[in-house]
């Protein structure tokens, strides 16, 4: 045994470092493989984190939030515009989860002008006349026919049909009728579902894309306003805080040409309150009279 050892020692020797060697290259590895991994996710930790802050600095220094969106109340009391706040700022991922809804707003948002603020999405678009728009729209079917469609079964047959796309305006608005719901009208609805004298007030929400000041930038707003105000809104304008008010009288003012010309382009909120007691005073008789003295006794 010992001379075999002797004979074969540098062999084995040899054995073992070329083992230990490899198993140096496996470790090795893998705590590279590992710091690698640790250093990509806080590199893209911190990619993200200087993206939000180089986001945040540009909208600090225009004054201008682009990803928010707020929901206002505009009244008009004793002949004075007043506001207020019925939905704080939200990010508009939490109103509208689908980017490419919010993709769609903003490109309607950026067709807005002065005059006319309130976000419109346009018509569907007329047939190409030209061959190769035709042969676009086509093919742009075609696809569409193979994304939006499913299999539905009618009168015991199995057919492909095409899925009706939402409307544009009912996907919009759904979403800010449901935070104004959540906000003012939950108690009173139970109350109506529970057949108690209620009265119903039909609120119209718009959403905006207004300008302020010229040098103040632009931004979402939806703004909430009573149906019966709004459809008879005085032509002048009425007292206002601050002389940049103005600007959102003119929005409301647009709002209602709007609302009165597309009334289905507009969302409507409901809200019910309770009906006012009725307080009935009892006849007077004319004949009676009013004697101070023995009023006195």
């Amino acid at each position: 045994m010992f001379g075999y050892f002797s004979e074969n020692g540098s062999q084995i020797l040899d054995g073992l470092l070329f083992g230990l060697g490899v198993l140096a290259v496996y470790l090795g590895a893998v705590l590279t493989g590992a710091l690698i991994r640790s250093l990509g996710g806080a590199g893209s930790a911190g990619l993200t984190m200087a993206g939000r802050y180089m986001q945040g600095w540009f909208d600090y220094l225009r004054g201008d939030d682009r990803n928010t969106i707020n929901v206002t109340l505009n009244m008009i009391v004793d002949d004075h515009l007043k506001f207020d706040t019925l939905v704080a700022d939200r990010r508009l991922g939490y109103v509208w989860p689908n980017s490419y809804r919010v993709l769609m707003i903003r490109r309607a948002a950026r067709r807005t002008t002065l005059d006319n603020p309130v976000v419109l999405f346009p018509q569907s678009p007329r047939a190409p006349k030209s061959m190769l728009g035709r042969i676009r729209h086509h093919w742009w079917e075609r696809v569409h026919d193979v994304v939006a469609s499913s299999t539905v079964v009618e009168n015991g047959k199995a057919q492909r049909v095409r899925l009706m796309r939402e409307d544009d305006y009912k996907a919009t608005y759904g979403p800010l009728i449901s935070l104004v719901s959540e906000k003012c009208n939950n108690d009173n609805s139970i109350d109506v579902a529970l057949g108690r004298e209620m009265e119903e007030h039909r609120f119209v929400i718009a959403l905006t894309f207004e300008k302020l000041h010229n040098r103040r930038a632009r931004h979402l707003r939806a703004m909430v306003m009573l149906e019966a105000t709004l459809r008879s809104l005085p032509k002048d304008c009425p007292r206002v805080d601050f002389e940049e008010h103005k600007t959102r009288y003119r929005t409301l003012q647009a709002i209602a040409r709007q609302y009165a010309a597309n009334p289905n382009c507009f969302g409507i909120v409901k809200v019910w309150r309770p009906k006012l007691p009725v307080v009935t005073m009892p006849a007077i008789d004319k004949a009676m009279r009013f004697e101070p003295n023995r009023a006195a006794e």
